[in-house]
């Protein structure tokens, strides 16, 4: 009776450790890693460009951002990705081509922290993009 006790136990344990031993630390940097974080921009869409529906990406001139966006701040503008999961609010509008020029725009997007090293800006895909027609004076 002790002996099959044991013997389940050390089988357990195997397969726990074999388990164990296929997993590793995910990468710093590139895809699928860890640690991402958060990158907030704020600012208004550049004048020239006036997304369609179709289009894929559009350019804003970067305002403020959180510590995280320091560098799309610093060099001033920052070209937003948008894919179907990206969620885009207007005027009760849902789609990119609602956007007009020159809107205030809040962007959010999640980066790699190792992407983010020595200043680098790399591309952004959108989460969530909301926006709000110009201010008129």
């Amino acid at each position: 009776m002790r002996f099959k006790i044991l013997v389940l136990v050390l089988v357990a344990s195997l397969f726990g450790v074999s388990a164990a031993m296929g997993k590793g630390k995910p990468p710093k940097a590139g895809t699928g890693c860890k640690p991402s974080v958060k990158v907030v921009l704020a600012g208004v869409l550049d004048a020239s460009t006036d997304p369609a529906d179709g289009d894929t990406s559009f350019t804003m001139v970067v305002k403020h951002s959180n510590r995280h966006g320091r560098a799309y701040k610093a060099a001033g503008s920052a070209t937003i990705t948008v894919d179907s999961k990206t969620r885009i609010r207007r005027k009760g509008a849902h789609n990119l081509g609602a956007l007009a020029p020159n809107d205030r725009v809040l962007v959010g997007a999640k980066v790699c922290k190792g992407d983010l090293k020595d200043g680098a800006t790399p591309d952004l895909t959108a989460k969530k993009v909301n926006a709000h027609p110009a201010k008129t004076s």
